[in-house]
């Protein structure tokens, strides 16, 4: 699906039940009106914003990680205004409901899920802070939020008056329906038996002192691999369980023309990426994926591409280089590598790269990616703006690189970027767009690992 198709399918059912609300509503006082009209747009919300995070591929692939959890956290914003007005609402009509001790079981289990998303926005800023543990911080998030939507969902039910509507009661019927289908298949379906995701360790490469590879073969051959495109990612688990398993994202490095082999390239910087590092031939781990739209399958530009990364966000890049070569592409494609001088990443693999393409590759040898270096390596207009342009790295590569080419007068639509080392979302002052995923704040592998909200 595009990105305007899923566009309206969040919208419609965000609002429609809204409207139908409004249209079944027994009650003409205004007061009782606006009351129920802002609990169902709070609960419509409430199910979209849970609905939006669980990797449903074709919604990653259209909006990007980076732009779906911006979507996320704004419907959030939006459901939590609404339940709270709908609270104060239906207080300034019914005075009584003031006191849940002594409110009826109805308003109880109402000011029981209030409390609950409350404290999901709560727990979601302190989330944000440095030094907050994203293991702890992401199932606090999740729990929250579960009890906030099955006390909401309880506190219609009991009240009874929409359920009782048939129109009404079809829509909520259609909403948890499709929670439940998500929800089941994101978290029974995909972890537990599903065969697709099933990988066998190959064998573990050493690319330098701190950044392995992981070769990973498909348990089941017969399903012929994951099928993805260069930059896209994986989430990785080591056992297969619904909950209490920890799980990061990590950039697909292979070619997207070799299914039946995959490569993820992994610093250890973190306890779950040592864990990763040090997989042994024949272990299994199990993979949920592909994710992402920091690809060159949907924004190749017909005069090449530029590739600007930052140590291990050099993965995407090697995905990219290695299924262009198989594939025998005969555009210039340039490569600008801000990496860590005592740990050059593929640099043999680049020289035999370089022979195979038409590429051009410069290393920033402690030097910024700023305009300066960025006229040396680009051609001049128009050619420069018909050219695609990846970034790949920590907050401070992205803003300057961003900074440059807003400078540079590169069109917006050309620049698509991918951060890891999560502080927040990225922003983008230089009109380029962040297609990538957050990563959570403790990790680095992969390409940083790790303190995603994947």
């Amino acid at each position: 699906m595009t990105t305007l198709a899923w566009s309206g399918v969040l919208l419609v059912m965000t609002l429609v039940p809204l409207a139908l609300s409004a249209w079944r509503g027994h009650s003409t006082r205004g007061g009782a009106m606006l009351s129920v009209g802002l609990g169902v747009l709070g609960l419509a919300a409430l199910v979209v914003v849970v609905l939006v995070p669980s990797r449903i591929r074709t919604l990653t692939r259209a909006f990007g990680v980076d732009r779906v959890m911006g979507l996320h956290r704004w419907l959030g914003t939006i459901a939590l205004a609404a339940v709270v007005l709908h609270a104060v609402v239906a207080i300034w009509n019914h005075p009584e409901l003031a006191d849940p001790l002594a409110a009826r079981a109805t308003a109880k289990v109402g000011w029981g899920s209030l409390v609950a998303l409350l404290a999901v926005g709560g727990v979601a800023a302190a989330g944000r802070r440095p030094g907050a543990r994203y293991e702890v911080w992401a199932r606090l998030h999740v729990g929250l939020a579960a009890a906030g939507l099955a006390l909401a969902a309880l506190h219609v039910i009991w009240l009874d008056h929409l359920v009782a509507d048939p129109v009404m009661r079809v829509c909520l019927l259609v909403l948890a329906g499709a929670l439940l289908a998500v929800l089941s298949h994101r978290w029974v379906w995909r972890p537990l038996f599903s065969r697709q995701g099933a990988y066998v360790v190959y064998g573990v490469r050493r690319e330098g002192p701190s950044v392995s590879t992981l070769v990973l073969a498909p348990v089941h051959l017969r399903r012929g691999g994951l099928r993805f495109d260069p930059g896209q990612f994986v989430w990785l688990r080591l056992r297969r369980a619904v909950v209490g398993t920890e799980e990061h994202p990590f950039t697909i490095a292979s070619s997207a023309n070799v299914t039946g082999r995959l490569e993820l390239t992994v610093r250890a910087q973190g306890d779950f990426s040592h864990r990763v590092a040090a997989l042994r031939q024949g272990q299994k781990v199990w993979l949920d994926g592909p994710h992402g739209s920091f690809t060159a399958e949907e924004h190749g530009g017909r005069a090449g591409l530029v590739l600007v990364a930052g140590g291990v966000g050099i993965t995407p890049m090697m995905s990219m280089l290695r299924t262009l070569s198989e594939r025998g592409d005969g555009r210039r494609h340039r490569l600008v590598l801000a990496e860590r001088g005592a740990e050059p990443l593929f640099a043999d693999e680049l020289e035999v790269l370089r022979r195979r393409l038409d590429l051009e590759v410069t290393r920033t040898a402690g030097r910024r990616v700023d305009v300066a270096l960025l006229t040396d390596v680009l051609p001049g207009r128009p050619e420069r703006d018909h050219l695609d342009y990846f970034v790949c790295g920590p907050p401070s590569l992205l803003a300057g690189t961003l900074a440059a080419l807003e400078q540079l007068a590169v069109p917006a639509a050309r620049v698509h970027c991918e951060q890891f080392g999560w502080t927040g979302p990225m922003p983008v002052d230089a009109g380029g767009t962040t297609t990538g995923r957050p990563r959570p704040r403790t990790r680095t592998a992969g390409r940083g690992r790790h303190t995603s909200v994947r």
